[in-house]
């Protein structure tokens, strides 16, 4: 059964990896632009050109830049150090934002948790580290999707395959021999942890569950967050690779001279004026027409231009960037309707809407930032209490608590908590549906009363005003940049000491 387990997980794992392979090269933006003129795919490939233009990364990145955990705390005082200190020891902070840009990259990310333990098999620590869906998967029961039968890990080691798969009371270690594929059931072998013990290839141990842990975006396995940015990045690859091939033309346009049919008189021509295939080349594939020389014509004063034998000259007009400038703004729209991603977060330095503007159309965006909150903040509650169980915590309670997914800074969305607390709407409400967390609301409120609140209020949204009608003046150049961050640098400090004055007394 072990040895079935390991080649059904080694078959989930490779009919997913392609899919997350896509997922990294539209991420990276390094999916090449397939032309139909096999020419044009030659000469593009033998010279490594390529025009990237990455819109696809924009919908993982957007998601992963609002999720940000504010804080973890447990029952007591005990369970919240001893979380803190996991938190430095793994250095999650780095680690975290890591997993979350991953999970949306790829729509699955695992974390391993792996308790460290000292000579005398005490655990003393634990190990807390990001794992690529490439190489993990989870496999989940089919009677209860919500319990993991097993978790398979399958890495190159050198000249070796290895394995682990996890169970909820053991790990079996697994190794191919050197050059071996893997791919059939007797190229595995057990793989002693200890050389001289041939039974350590299972780790028995009393946990009770596995030690990966699987973040996503769907259930059972998640979808990458641009997902449903292929196609539109497919356009506007092709449409920038194109329009980068014309600009070729409109910086060195291609000319034509007509000549009278019964003219075949090439008495006066110079041998530049011929195509480069009918002269020698030289080892850079360059012919004499290449040197500059391509007429004896020349331009300046006093000089006279002969033109013998031609009826006319021309030259052909290039495309018109608009022709693909306007498509590939489409697909960018496309892209930001498909993947429920805000249009400005694709061009910020663009026109930005503003106030009651941005949150109707980061409305859907944020709904979304807020159940991955949701899922991911269950994993990471499932993990710590894991961690904490193996430190000896018999009954550990976790908490995960997120900066909002959006909050309230503008003069509008001011006025608006202004206007429903006059209409009666508890304070504590209005604050919160402005995007501040419950404890912090509640920390505010603490020996505030409404009037006291109501003049808070009153400031934020005079100040929120007076910024705006400042930037307004300094773009019109009535002021400049600098002394409206002195004057509201000064507003501020002086309100924040009325504040603490108050306070004190």
């Amino acid at each position: 059964m072990a040895r079935a387990d390991l080649m059904y997980g080694i078959k989930e794992l490779t009919g997913a990896r392609p899919a997350y392979d896509q997922a990294a090269l539209y991420y990276d933006g390094k999916v090449p632009e397939v032309f139909t003129s096999l020419r044009i795919r030659r000469a593009l490939a033998a010279r490594h050109v390529d025009f990237d233009l990455n819109f696809a990364k924009t919908p993982v990145d957007a998601v992963t830049d609002r999720l940000e955990i504010a804080g973890i705390t447990g029952k007591d005082d005990e369970q919240t150090a001893l979380i803190s200190q996991i938190w430095q020891d793994n250095q999650l902070d780095l680690e975290m934002p890591d997993v979350f840009r991953r999970a949306g990259e790829y729509g699955d990310a695992y974390l391993m948790v792996l308790p460290v333990e000292d000579g005398d098999g005490k655990v003393v620590r634990v190990e807390m580290f990001y794992n690529s869906p490439q190489t993990v998967r989870v496999i989940y029961d089919e009677e209860n999707p919500r319990r993991k039968a097993f978790t398979i890990k399958r890495w190159c080691d050198g000249p070796y395959l290895r394995a682990e798969v996890q169970y909820d009371d053991r790990t079996e270690r697994w190794t191919t021999s050197a050059d071996s594929r893997g791919e059939q059931p007797g190229d595995w072998q057990p793989w002693p942890a200890d050389p001289e013990d041939p039974e350590s290839w299972v780790i028995e141990h009393e946990w009770g569950e596995q030690p990966t842990f699987h973040f996503r975006t769907d259930r059972p396995y998640g979808t990458p967050e641009h997902y449903g940015a292929y196609g539109p990045q497919n356009a506007i690859t092709k449409l920038q690779s194109t329009h980068m091939g014309t600009v070729d033309y409109q910086g060195f346009p291609q000319r034509y001279a007509l000549t009278e049919t019964a003219n075949t008189d090439t008495s006066d021509l110079e041998p530049g004026d011929f195509d480069d295939g009918d002269w020698p080349q030289d080892d850079r594939g360059t012919g004499p027409s290449d040197s500059g020389d391509d007429s004896s014509l020349k331009a300046g004063p006093g000089e006279m231009m002969l033109l013998r034998g031609f009826k006319a000259v021309g030259q052909f007009d290039a495309a018109q960037p608009n022709v693909f400038l306007d498509p590939i703004t489409f697909n960018v729209r496309a892209m930001a309707v498909i993947c429920t991603t805000p249009l400005h977060l694709f061009d910020p330095s663009g026109d930005q809407p503003s106030g009651q503007s941005v949150r109707a159309q980061d409305a859907p965006f944020t709904k979304k930032v807020s159940n991955r909150q949701l899922s991911y903040g269950a994993t990471v509650r499932e993990a710590f209490v894991f961690a904490l169980r193996r430190l000896g915590i018999a009954d550990p309670v976790v908490t995960v608590h997120w900066k909002p997914a959006e909050t309230i800074d503008d003069v509008e969305g001011w006025q608006t908590v202004q206007a429903k607390i006059a209409a009666g709407v508890p304070r504590r409400q209005a604050l919160v549906e402005a995007g501040y967390r419950s404890e912090q609301v509640d920390s505010w409120l603490a020996g505030t009363d409404d009037a006291e609140l109501q003049r808070r209020v009153d400031v934020l949204a005079s100040l929120a005003d007076s910024a705006q009608k400042l930037g307004s003046a300094a773009t019109l150049g009535v002021i400049t940049s600098d002394q409206v961050t002195a004057l509201l640098s000064g507003t501020i400090d002086d309100l924040e000491a009325l504040a603490q004055a108050q306070e004190e007394r």
